[in-house]
């Protein structure tokens, strides 16, 4: 039986943190907080937030705050948000450091360190100087993920002790970090929004498989029977692309508030085919300006985005299921396993996604269908994982 490998544990914690995370950057969004702190990382110049009668009056008077009055029910959502996710990105730091300790012989590790360095202490003066070091930000980040890229290429994937995923998740982490900034400066601008939810999602699924790497554990598969595996790989990243695509139209629905678009079902606006604007609903080119809170679309363009997410998600679930008939049909047990996870979560979601139209879109319904979502994808994740992984054998059964 194969041993895991340093660092998972401790990967595992940062698996649930993650969960509390996604799940508060669901809250904040779903109860308006997205600008309940006007200024970042603090909010309204607190470490915490202001929550005393002085604190707020002084707030409130400050010259850059007189446009965005302290709603104390909407400052604790957000800093709270930022304070879990800035720990779990101190906590990536730490898994990257524990990756380092314990690489492969001849492994590079300077040049990633050297540039991981930069962009953090890039990413503190931006905080200190302001927004005219962003074209700057982003060239640090194009050097570090490009310099992690080209690792990938030259040294391929190790058995060993994985190095190059930490490192990405930990640069990653401070790139979402920038994002939840950029969702504040930019008022909540949809393509920053969408960008910084759909992070959330990505630094989850990272963070499992590096936890499924360094568990160490592989299906073992009777060899004569390995065709099975093969034959499902491609079907298999197929789904995960659907999902992707799924989570990604969430997310535009609920950065351009079109979740109540169509409040009805099976119909919408009481119709089959309501009006519907595709063109607006659909443009990635809003520009930066406006505050964002509320949304700015037409209803006939947030139907359309509504509409869409519908459709993904009858799209999503015939292909799970045909998915999971397949894995079921294989006739192998960690096959016929995970058939059943994939129709669980993905009776859950469905379960939670319908429940928000016929409940009326209760709070908790509607963060449970984000964390549904996570739990979707991370699924997918798995049976990839497996079965890229997967080894032939010819004592399994």
């Amino acid at each position: 039986m194969n041993q895991s490998k340093p660092g998972y544990r401790l990967t595992l914690l940062a698996c649930a943190l993650a969960v509390l995370v996604v799940g508060l950057g669901a809250f904040t969004r779903l109860v308006d907080a997205g600008l309940g702190c006007p200024d970042w990382p603090t909010c309204y110049g607190h470490v915490l937030w202001p929550a005393s009668e002085d604190e707020i009056a002084a707030a409130n008077a400050h010259p850059d705050f007189v446009d965005t009055p302290v709603e104390s029910h909407k400052t604790w959502p957000e800093q709270v948000h930022r304070l879990f996710a800035s720990s779990l990105g101190l906590l990536g730091i730490i898994i990257f450091a524990v990756s380092l300790k314990h690489r492969p012989e001849n492994q590079p590790w300077k040049g990633t360190v050297a540039l991981l360095a930069v962009l953090f202490l890039g990413t503190v003066a931006r905080i200190v100087f302001g927004d005219g070091l962003d074209p700057y930000l982003w060239k640090m980040v194009a050097a570090y993920f490009g310099w992690l890229a080209w690792l990938a290429i030259k040294t391929g994937t190790s058995s060993g002790q994985p190095v190059k995923l930490p490192a990405f998740i930990a640069g990653f982490l401070i790139l979402q970090g920038l994002f939840g900034m950029w969702t504040v400066t930019l008022k909540l601008w949809p393509q920053v929004v969408t960008a910084h939810l759909l992070g959330g999602f990505t630094v989850f699924a990272l963070l499992w498989l590096l936890a499924l790497r360094l568990r160490n554990a592989h299906w073992q598969i009777p060899a004569a029977r390995f065709d099975a595996v093969k034959a499902l790989k491609p079907f298999a990243l197929i789904a995960l692309f659907v999902v992707i695509v799924q989570v990604a139209l969430g997310g535009w629905t609920t950065s351009n508030y079109a979740a109540v678009a169509c409040p009805d079902l099976p119909t919408c606006q009481n119709e089959w085919l309501p009006e519907m604007n595709f063109a607006a609903g659909f443009d990635v080119f809003q520009h930066i300006g406006p505050n964002y809170l509320g949304g700015t679309m037409d209803n006939a363009a947030r139907v359309a985005i509504h509409f869409s997410h519908r459709i993904g998600a009858i799209v999503t679930t015939i292909v799970l299921l045909a998915l999971a008939w397949r894995l079921r049909r294989s006739g192998l047990a960690p096959l016929r396993t995970m058939s059943l996870v994939v129709v669980a979560a993905l009776a859950l979601q469905v379960a939670l996604g319908l429940g928000n139209i016929l409940l009326k879109f209760p709070l908790w319904v509607t963060v449970s269908h984000n964390l549904g979502g996570a739990l979707l994808l991370l699924t997918l994740v798995t049976l990839n994982y497996g079965l890229r992984t997967a080894e032939p054998t010819e004592h399994a059964s």
